[in-house]
């Protein structure tokens, strides 16, 4: 888990002037990725079982509170998907889940939050179940899922995000983490002997000049240019574009050669 600066409501100070107080708030390390894979496959698992074409958009991971978690949570249902890495939590609130187990009956205008059928609970699980399918991203390789209380799961949970539905269905699918993923730690920088066999380009520059746009378009093979460096000077060496060594321009064994 990181923070990140944020700017809480503004204050009004005796002098009438309004300030936004800074303050650090978490934010959830799970990528933005992973989210938005997890709302791509509800769109296609939602689709398929409810034979419409629906359209998706997630929310931001992010890390909430316990009061923030608690009336997410409230009165809904929710599914625990144990994982390898961490559990994750499936949770639809109760309205939500009393407009996606009609619609699988055809009924697209159904609301509130009555309680579900035998027949609506029964299709609640199957949809359930193909969402909690899609958690392997989130926790690790899926061992069991299994119904949870809605408290337990406020209670438990850490990093949440929602993926909605848009189309001819509206409606939310939370999904939560027990644990926000931990970054891995920065690695060891790398030593010179690792990088011993790397080979980096030299080059020497001996020379400067510089020629107006009308003697540059006449130059042609043979032409002598009088570069502004004074003859003798010394020369500079450069590995890449970084210059490193100022030093003597010659000649060794018959192959151009600089000493420092």
């Amino acid at each position: 888990m990181i923070v990140a600066l944020d700017f809480g409501s503004p204050e009004t100070l005796p002098d009438g002037r309004a300030v936004r107080p800074a303050r650090f708030v978490p934010r959830s390390s799970l990528p933005a990725s992973a989210a938005c894979l997890i709302a791509n496959g509800a769109r296609e698992q939602l689709s398929r079982l409810l034979a419409l074409d629906l359209e998706t958009e997630v929310s931001e991971p992010a890390v909430l509170d316990a009061r923030a978690r608690t009336v997410l949570f409230a009165g809904g249902y929710a599914y625990r998907v144990r994982g390898h890495g961490c559990d994750a939590f499936v949770a639809l609130r109760a309205s939500e889940a009393k407009r996606l187990a009609a619609a699988a009956f055809g009924e697209l205008d159904v609301s509130g939050d009555a309680a579900l059928s035998v027949l609506e609970r029964a299709t609640l699980e199957r949809l359930a179940a193909a969402l909690t399918a899609l958690c392997a991203p989130l926790c690790g390789a899926v061992r069991a899922v299994q119904p949870e209380s809605p408290e337990r799961a406020a209670r438990e949970s850490e990093t949440y995000f929602e993926v909605r539905t848009g189309g001819r269905v509206a409606a939310s699918v939370g999904f939560a983490l027990t644990r926000d993923p931990v970054e891995p730690p920065p690695g060891e920088p790398l030593t010179l002997e690792e990088l011993a066999e790397v080979e980096i380009p030299c080059r020497v520059e001996f020379a400067r000049g510089a020629l107006d746009v009308g003697a540059f378009s006449r130059l042609a093979p043979h032409a002598t240019v009088a570069l502004d460096t004074p003859l003798g000077a010394n020369g500079t060496l450069f590995a890449g574009d970084a210059p490193v060594l100022r030093g003597v321009c010659g000649a060794r064994d018959g192959r151009s050669a600089f000493a420092a």
